[in-house]
């Protein structure tokens, strides 16, 4: 009996851990995608290519725009984005 209780409470320990990692999974992607979005909304359509900046698939599954090519971009690219990840709450994370 005992060791069916110790069984359930990690499964449910292992459960909860599981469910807010992906919660906070979704929530990364959430804010990295809303900040292409606000890129978007500041240098129109497809920016990249207009600017040729190199885009990838960052740890979140969402598509960002590389540290190399935004450490090379023109600096109205440098500055909306800084503004974007800035407004997000992403300014310190890592890029691709």
């Amino acid at each position: 009996m005992t060791t069916r209780m110790l069984v359930c409470a990690c499964f449910a320990l292992l459960t909860t851990h599981a469910f807010a990692i992906t919660d906070d999974s979704v929530d990364m992607a959430e804010r990295y995608s809303d900040v292409q979005h606000c890129i978007e909304r500041t240098l129109g359509k497809q920016w990249n290519e207009k600017f040729d900046i190199e885009m990838t698939v960052n740890r979140w599954g969402v598509v960002e725009a590389t540290g190399a090519s935004i450490d090379t971009a023109p600096q109205i690219v440098r500055m909306t984005d800084l503004r974007c990840r800035r407004q997000l709450d992403l300014a310190g994370q890592p890029r691709p």
